[in-house]
């Protein structure tokens, strides 16, 4: 190929014969669904990208070209628009090569060329950082992806590609990547409704990371899978019989195994052995209509025994991705435990392919593309934008939407609300709308009036009490609120508020907390009034009060200082501790630090975080230590004594004998004593000798030294040593 070919497929006098011929197999894929102009297109953006990528190769040895290739193959599998195949093989030509956006605008056109811009920025993200930079990108990205979803659906196919050719990149690399995956990448195709990609995305970056575990993981199921073969094959067998006896006429059944990542999170978070999750393996079920989902639903439970509490309605209540089916648990023949999933095939559809099964460049019905419940969330990001203007807020408010679990909510008019778990009515009434969050006064759930910030349940009809306008804004809502739509317009609301208001509001929640303890404000003058401001760090009483009134500080904390101010004598800087009762410091609730672990017991120091509401540290915690004495935001604490049992998370980190059986050992101990297991990471010291850090979760500091002791009195152990900072 002649040097000058980039150049002349850029220049606008190019003609047909510049033009490359699709790969055999990826033309033949284009032909199923696309116009000849189409194609014609799309040998035009192949043609660019093969000359652009001249002489690069991939880590395996392959030709660059490969890669585009292989990413837009994934989405011919999809059925995706021109413009999505065009940008898949052009994704990385604005990295790679001299081309820049306005080529592709002159090219291409706007679409293409913002798609590829959008991919390009979105591999530039290190979701590790919190530097204003990345949090900038993920911003402009989100913001770009919720004008053109098309944005991550190409990026995720190019992270798919990238996860399964993943080997041959340095082992560092590889964790990176998988941990993003993982992090980031899975999450948004599960929140887009792509589930096959989500759990092939998943499984792989699982098995780079603990390749050992996922071995183990996949050798049990297939010894259970297995030996099941044959009553596996009968179950199907039988259930298709038995509905089609009973007029389910064109009805499918398929068996289904879950993914190996998603078996290994539900063994971690229900503490469970293997043998103990019931729906290793399942069954699905397609029908052509919803009455047939819920006729088949009635014939199965009545040929085969229900479990209890493990049925579910998805169809009535999708789920925020747009996913709908039946889930039932059945005790089958042999009392043989499966999980039962019952579709409409067009319903497998959307669980497959999510956004893109109903894409509205494709089928140019905005109608049916709407129908899809994750456009409520992406079109949510646009809005969500707007009242951030802080970058790092805005990244970590997506990053915890993404990971949260879901409650399914009903307004009274009957309309179905996903929010995440956790919200309470102030987060309902700005998911609904923001005119209505702005204006709330009070709530009722199930036609009782709840106070605003109890946290609501799945299947509870919410109705919101309004004012004719504006109501007040209580700075302390933040300590509740748990959706980032909620705190957006909530921060918004404060930041507009004038200083004279904000006084107010800070002066009205502060004389409340004194009020408790029978203290007023107008019993601290003079000297004692200066030394407590002096002590939490602020100029003046004004200047505390309206940074109560803007949120910036917890009014319950702030009180706590002037309780024990009476009390400051010249020589004692250090407040007296606020007491942890029940995991609550003055009614709020408290967070435990993952950064040190504490436990009932430790002594420990209190961090009042304006974001993250009460942080509870050890007191030898290495992030505490050097604000600690200097910085009014940490302060003493103490543990009361608890009403209610309390489990706590702690890591030790033990060495042993490097032997066959050594963690088997070792997790015997556990089991013995009572003690969860969370999670171990191990790693080889020598030849000899192996080191795990092993999470736990105890009751009290008491429980942690005796297992610890237990630990190193066992004939292998070299050391056992309590961890409370997380090294990574």
């Amino acid at each position: 190929m002649s040097e000058h070919a980039l150049p002349n497929i850029l220049s606008k006098n190019f003609n047909d014969s510049d033009l490359l011929k699709l790969p055999a197999s990826f033309y033949k894929s284009t032909k199923q669904y696309l116009t000849k102009q189409d194609i014609k297109k799309i040998q035009k953006a192949y043609s660019v990208a093969f000359y652009a990528h001249d002489g690069q190769d991939r880590m395996d040895g392959s030709k660059y070209i490969s890669h585009p290739l292989a990413v837009t193959e994934i989405l011919l599998e999809l059925k995706m628009d021109t413009d999505s195949i065009c940008s898949s093989l052009l994704h990385d030509v604005l990295e790679d090569s001299d081309i820049n956006k306005n080529d592709l605008i002159e090219l291409f056109g706007n679409d293409v060329a913002n798609i590829v811009d959008g991919v390009s920025k979105l591999g530039k993200i290190d979701i590790k950082s919190r530097t204003d930079a990345d949090a900038n990108n993920l911003q402009k990205m989100m913001l770009a992806m919720s004008k053109d979803p098309r944005v991550i659906l190409v990026k995720i196919c190019d992270r798919l590609h990238n996860m399964r050719t993943i080997d041959h990149l340095p082992r560092f690399k590889q964790i990176k990547k998988s941990k993003e995956t993982i992090e980031l990448y899975g999450p948004l195709a599960l929140r887009i409704g792509m589930q096959n990609i989500r759990a092939e995305l998943e499984d792989l970056a699982f098995r780079c990371i603990h390749p050992l575990r996922a071995s183990m993981l996949e050798s049990a199921i297939n010894k259970s899978s297995g030996g099941r073969q044959k009553i596996v094959s009968k179950v199907r067998k039988e259930l298709k019989r038995k509905l089609k006896a009973n007029g389910i006429e064109d009805v499918g059944v398929k068996g289904r195994e879950k993914n190996i990542y998603s078996i290994y999170r539900k063994i971690k978070s229900k503490h469970k052995p293997f043998s103990e999750i019931l729906d290793v393996y399942g069954f699905r079920i397609l029908v052509n209509s919803i009455d047939d989902c819920y006729r088949s639903l009635g014939i199965i439970h009545n040929y085969f025994s229900p479990i209890e509490n493990r049925f579910k309605d998805y169809i009535a209540i999708p789920k925020s991705n747009g996913y709908q089916a039946l889930h039932t648990s059945l005790l089958a023949l042999n009392a043989f435990p499966i999980e039962v999933q019952i579709q409409t095939r067009n319903m497998a559809e959307i669980a497959s392919f999510g956004i893109a099964a109903h894409w509205q460049y494709k089928t140019k019905d905005k109608k049916r593309g709407s129908e899809l419940r994750a456009s409520r969330w992406l079109s949510g990001l646009a809005e969500l934008q707007k009242k951030s203007n802080d970058p790092s807020e805005f990244a970590q408010s997506i990053k915890s939407d993404l990971n949260s679990s879901e409650v399914f909510l009903f307004s009274p008019k009957g309309d179905i609300y996903a929010l995440r778990k956790g919200s309470t009515p102030i987060d309902f009434a700005y998911e609904v709308h923001s005119d209505l969050g702005n204006t709330i006064i009070g709530c009722k759930v199930n036609r009782s009036e709840v106070p605003l910030n109890i946290e609501l349940e799945t299947g509870q009809t919410v109705e919101i009490i309004t004012s004719k306008k504006e109501s007040y804004i209580d700075p302390s809502w933040l300590n509740y609120v748990v959706t980032s739509k909620a705190r957006s317009y909530i921060r918004s609301r404060l930041r507009k508020q004038k200083t004279s208001d904000a006084r107010k509001a800070g002066k009205v929640m502060l004389e409340t907390e004194l009020k408790r303890a029978g203290k007023s404000l107008s019993e601290y003058r003079g000297s004692s009034l200066k030394k407590i401001l002096d002590n939490i760090g602020v100029t003046s009483l004004n200047k505390l009060l309206t940074e109560l009134g803007l949120g910036k500080r917890t009014g319950s904390i702030i009180a706590e200082r002037f309780y024990s101010g009476l009390q400051i004598r010249e020589g004692i800087k250090e407040p007296n501790p606020v007491l942890i009762l029940d995991n609550k410091i003055e009614s709020v609730t408290v967070r435990f630090a993952k950064c040190c672990f504490p436990v009932y017991g430790d002594d420990v120091v209190a961090h009042s975080d304006t974001e993250k509401g009460i942080i509870v540290h050890h007191k030898n915690c290495k992030q505490v230590k050097p604000f600690f004495n200097k910085d009014s935001r940490y302060m003493p604490a103490i543990w009361g004594e608890n009403k209610k049992e309390h489990l706590y998370k702690a890591k030790i980190d033990v060495s042993t004998q490097d032997k066959v059986g050594v963690l088997s050992d070792l997790g015997s101990v556990f089991a013995k004593s009572g003690i969860n297991i969370g999670s171990v990471n191990t790693k080889t010291i020598d030849k000899k000798f192996a080191g795990f850090e092993i999470q736990i979760e105890v009751k009290n500091v008491d429980d942690l030294k005796g297992i610890m002791q237990k630990v190193r009195s066992m004939k292998f152990t070299t050391s056992c040593k309590r961890n409370i900072n997380d090294k990574y």
